[in-house]
């Protein structure tokens, strides 16, 4: 394997592994962080395997991921801002994403040798919610310590992530022709970025136990 797919693998495994360590403490809104990790490690798993074994092309794999990654990230939000937000108009917007993602697929996106832009659109969406849940924490001011808040953790990883995701999850195909240099240094930002991002999942797991047993201990 080559070194950023040794990176990448070893930070998703490894969130995986404080996931199940901790699992038994998360409450329903750190059990859908736990599973995307799930996603996350299965889908790399998918890719090594389809490339090694069967010398074939992953990049279908994002069109597809795509779509479950937002869904699982648009629960997780829901449950944190819905009484600030339109439940209908929450739930179109995530589906007209989804059709969204499936007619680019099959209309406007070769699946096999094109990458999907839609990441780019998902990114926004989700730097959006992830604003929308840190105001309303600021407007309730119900958290006492935030830097020993998990759901302040995860708010920070999301910004992170996403907020360095777009210009390359946009510029991707462009780049791919038209300086695959750039797009190579590009690449080595972004592995450290996700790096940390599951690092800080990693985190949140850890400190989601110590908010569960300090709960128990009251």
């Amino acid at each position: 394997m080559r070194f950023h797919q040794i990176l990448t693998l070893g930070a998703v495994t490894q969130a995986l592994f404080f996931g199940s360590l901790f699992y038994k403490h998360f409450d329903k809104l750190l059990k859908l962080i736990f599973y995307f990790v799930c996603l996350a490690v299965f889908t790399e798993s998918l890719s090594l395997i389809i490339i090694y074994s069967f010398h074939g092309t992953t990049i279908w794999i994002t069109h597809f991921y795509v779509m479950i990654e937002f869904f699982l990230w648009a629960m997780f939000y829901w449950y944190l801002i819905k009484p600030y937000v339109n439940r209908n108009l929450y739930w179109s917007v995530v589906a007209i994403f989804v059709i969204y993602c499936i007619l680019n697929m099959i209309f406007f996106q070769d699946l096999l040798t094109d990458y999907s832009t839609t990441r780019a659109v998902e990114c926004i969406l989700i730097l959006a919610l992830s604003i929308v849940t840190f105001r309303r924490i600021m407007i309730e001011s119900k958290i006492e310590n935030l830097i020993i808040e998990p759901i302040i953790w995860v708010n920070i990883a999301v910004l992170l992530y996403f907020s360095s995701s777009i210009f390359f999850h946009l510029l991707f195909n462009v780049l791919l022709i038209e300086n695959i240099e750039f797009l190579k240094k590009s690449g080595y930002v972004f592995m450290a970025v996700n790096t940390v991002f599951y690092v800080l999942l990693s985190i949140v797991f850890y400190l989601q136990k110590k908010k569960s047993l300090a709960a128990q201990n009251q």
